[in-house]
């Protein structure tokens, strides 16, 4: 079995509540197939968590499953929120470094022509 078909077979046995989550699996290349069918499954109309006690579908009304929801959420909120703050500080930083050659041809430039 290829880990393509590995990690389908984990993604097939994801329960809906916490208590029969299921564990990561051990092998780094499958959790990665496996996190990247999660991810385009939550993108169309699924909803697969993992806070630390392994993947499931979170049951509304369940107030431990709310809970674990609202915290999974907030933790990839917090990661977006990261991700943008530091690409706009890469942004401004070449834009900058951007300037800084610039200004630098334009000295030279005024250099050579006063020689």
């Amino acid at each position: 079995m290829n880990k393509q078909d590995l990690a389908m077979s984990y993604f097939n046995r994801i329960p809906d509540g916490r208590r029969y989550a299921i564990a990561r699996p051990y092998d780094p290349s499958v959790d990665r197939a496996l996190r990247d069918i999660i991810n385009k499954a939550n993108k169309n109309g699924d909803c697969i968590i993992d806070v630390g006690n392994g993947y499931y579908r979170p049951i509304p009304g369940n107030a431990i499953e709310e809970k674990e929801f609202k915290e999974y959420i907030g933790h990839n909120d917090s990661k977006a929120l990261d991700i943008l703050v530091k690409h706009t500080c890469m942004r401004e930083a070449f834009e900058s470094k951007r300037k800084e050659i610039g200004y630098a041809k334009q000295q030279a430039e005024r250099k050579a022509g006063r020689a």
